[in-house]
């Protein structure tokens, strides 16, 4: 239906070279006019900007769907642009950071607009080094992960480094082992899941905590946020911007400032779970989520290439979005609505990431 005017345009142009009335043709010369070559170029143009428009029409760019809060937004802000301002039909893959990673080496997810680097990141080089990915920098700059406890149980009970949790991990009672505590881990299928298992044991903490991973992200949501609201001690990991983060309050435990060298340590160490007990880990370098491209789609679709190298959310603006969402509750809008929404209410956001006819 979007192509319908220009191929009247065209077949329209193309009557007029066809049947062309003899007054605008030199009879002497039988030669073609200017208006005779104006029509054939006008023709040859629209026919091959048809094609074009046919071509990004078929092509289908797939972003993977990791079912976090913020990608789900950015996800549906980029689709609502690639759709509507480059013509290109858009697929969300739903996949686990895991399943994700081959899915991208191979092209049959195009993008992944949030990546934690560091988490991934002996795949991340190795598929940089062999030409297979393109990072196209961060999505938001001072994203964060962390284990967190409720600031009340950190204030009444003065701790302030994750080796305080192993004098009160009865306060965190595991219900199917009451000799041990539990730890809230990453979401089942992601990356940090082995790295905290890592770092559990580098602490000691795993001597008094055991773990369990819930299956979703809306799963350890609603998870935290039931415990806030009922007051129940809860100790477990989580990252921001998130709505979870800005609803509460939390403490972020201390822990051994980040190094390059120990954490490459602990990267290896989870992606081998056979792999000795390291006597040290350390924090989260905060160095924030990547846009992650099969290096194939800057030829793919060169005009999505930039746009995504381009995008980039102030991650203040989207915290309180996110905030503002989810105090709505039963009138909370989609991440479809809420992308729009954006677009509406931002254009100084993103009107760089795109070209003046696609605004």
């Amino acid at each position: 239906s979007k192509l319908a005017p220009i191929m009247l345009l065209c077949l329209r142009q193309l009557a007029i070279f066809l049947y062309l009335p003899p007054r605008i043709i030199d009879m002497k010369r039988r030669q073609p006019t200017t208006k005779h070559i104006i029509s054939l170029f006008l023709v040859i143009v629209l026919i091959l900007s048809i094609f074009l428009m046919l071509q990004r029409s078929l092509t289908t760019i797939r972003l993977h769907d990791d079912q976090i809060e913020l990608q789900k937004f950015a996800n549906a802000m980029a689709a609502f642009i690639i759709e509507n301002g480059l013509n290109y039909k858009v697929e969300l893959v739903e996949a686990t950071i895991k399943e994700a990673r081959s899915l991208l080496l191979r092209g049959d997810i195009d993008i992944t607009l949030e990546l934690w680097r560091e988490n991934n990141l002996l795949w991340h080089t190795e598929g940089i080094k062999a030409s297979l990915l393109t990072d196209l920098g961060e999505i938001y700059s001072g994203g964060k992960q962390y284990w967190i406890i409720p600031k009340w149980y950190a204030e009444d009970h003065k701790i302030k480094s994750v080796f305080d949790m192993q004098d009160h991990w009865q306060d965190f009672l595991d219900p199917d082992d009451p000799s041990k505590g539990l730890f809230f881990n990453c979401i089942v299928g992601w990356t940090c899941q082995d790295i905290n298992r890592v770092k559990l044991q580098a602490y000691g903490l795993d001597k008094f905590f055991n773990t369990v991973s819930p299956l979703s992200p809306k799963s350890l949501q609603s998870i935290y946020a039931n415990a806030q609201s009922r007051k129940i001690p809860v100790f477990g990991y989580y990252w921001e911007p998130n709505s979870i983060m800005t609803n509460h309050d939390w403490y972020i435990l201390e822990e051994p400032q980040y190094s390059d060298s120990i954490w490459q340590q602990v990267v290896e160490a989870a992606a081998n779970p056979g792999a000795n007990r390291l006597e040290k880990a350390c924090s989260f370098n905060d160095s924030g989520a990547h846009k992650v491209a099969n290096s194939k789609l800057a030829s793919k679709a060169p005009e999505v290439f930039q746009m995504v190298k381009k995008m980039k959310l102030d991650i203040e603006l989207v915290n309180q979005i996110l905030f503002s969402n989810d105090k709505m509750e039963e009138n909370k809008l989609s991440p479809e609505d809420l992308a729009k929404q954006f677009l509406l209410d931002h254009p100084d956001q993103w009107s760089s990431w795109v070209t003046e006819d696609v605004r």
